[in-house]
């Protein structure tokens, strides 16, 4: 009788890839990815957890998970065969307002996880802007191709997608994981500001600034705010969430203030959150900067340079934004004396609330897919 082989069984996939704007220096994005791992640890202790970064030694050191760089495709490809779960997000990286390459490495690495046998989940994202229509036909193909669940953070994103066309993956709108990011230890925030040379009992008036086009011609209106804010007692507090791109810009502005204030250069969610709760007001152009002080309790003041700005504020019943273009001292000054005069309304801190419940979907729909 012939001898017969055992057949070999082809290896269960497990664990989770998760690919973003990772590894930059961004407060808000370095934010998002602690969320969103922490939030999967609940799933399973001892879930296999990925990231690509363009740091991936610090994405180990910092979350305890393994790491790759996102440009070295042989080992990515080789970690796309294994896994089951390939999230994609969170924030902005379906657009081309900032480059065409980097949505196409983005559409490209979904197209890519779900060739090679992934479960694809969008994760928390926004969409857009798309600024150059010839993408739009790949992004509609990727998308409705390769992607099984998208999660998004507000309910523009929806519309952008419904106006590309995307219809095929099962798509639910929740928040930001941000509002998912669990606080940091009582006292850590006081500790920070003090090695940074803030008072934790003082009174301040937080501003975040970054680099974007036109933004010279507005500097002038920041600087003149924050002077506003001297004259009435409170010491302006200049955060920046990304040191890189946000030390330009707020040079531009101290150059043109007549009172001091401080600097604090926040590469950690969490922090940022505490050290926010200690705010009376945050004025910010960056959308995380928004966030963390909606996750503060603090009134927020939003200059929209993208319609994700715009779109947050709406999703919390916020008027207090002005677009940058049409940023003027008046204006902002007026948005300021109305915060610090009236605070955040219960209503809003209702609208947080309500917020964080959703932000739970994002959660339960990944587990639901690293089930199936």
């Amino acid at each position: 009788m012939p001898h017969s082989r055992n057949k070999k069984t082809k290896p269960e996939r497990q664990g989770v890839l998760i690919c973003g704007a990772y590894g930059f220096g961004n407060a808000g994005d370095n934010a998002i990815l602690e969320s969103i791992v922490g939030e999967l640890r609940t799933i399973d202790p001892e879930l296999e957890i990925t990231v690509l970064s363009r740091d991936p030694a610090s994405a180990r050191e910092s979350l305890g998970v393994g790491a790759l760089h996102h440009f070295d495709f042989i080992r990515v490809f080789f970690a796309m065969r294994k896994t089951k779960l390939y999230i994609s997000g969170g924030g902005s990286l379906i657009q081309n307002v900032t480059s065409r390459r980097s949505l196409w490495y983005y559409l490209f690495s979904i197209y890519s996880a779900k060739k090679l046998g992934n479960t694809v989940m969008m994760y928390g994202c926004g969409i857009g802007p798309i600024v150059d229509p010839r993408d739009t036909g790949l992004l509609r193909s990727v998308l409705n191709g390769c992607v099984d669940a998208i999660t998004l953070r507000e309910d523009y994103s929806r519309g952008e997608l419904e106006r590309f066309g995307v219809t095929q993956p099962n798509i639910t709108v929740t928040c930001d994981p941000v509002l998912g990011l669990p606080p940091i230890e009582p006292g850590q925030a006081d500790e920070f500001m003090s090695r940074v040379g803030l008072d934790p009992e003082g009174e301040y008036v937080c501003f975040s600034v970054r680099e974007w086009e036109g933004f010279s011609r507005h500097a002038q209106a920041f600087a003149e705010a924050a002077d506003f804010v001297a004259s009435k007692g409170f010491t302006p507090v200049f955060a920046l969430l990304n040191g890189s791109e946000d030390l330009g810009a707020t040079v531009q502005v101290l150059t043109q203030m007549t009172t001091r204030s401080k600097l604090a250069i926040i590469d950690d969610g969490a922090l940022a959150v505490g050290v926010f709760s200690k705010m009376k007001a945050v004025v910010s152009m960056r959308l995380h900067g928004l966030i963390f002080a909606a996750c503060a309790g603090v009134p927020l003041i939003g200059v929209s340079y993208d319609p994700k700005v715009t779109a947050f504020l709406d999703s919390i019943g916020e008027n207090l934004c002005v677009p940058l273009g049409q940023l003027s001292k008046e204006l902002l000054c007026d948005m300021l004396s109305g915060a610090l005069e009236n605070g955040l309304s219960e209503e809003h801190r209702q609208v947080i609330s309500r917020l964080r419940d959703a932000e739970r979907q994002n959660l339960e729909i990944a587990k639901q897919l690293l089930e199936d």
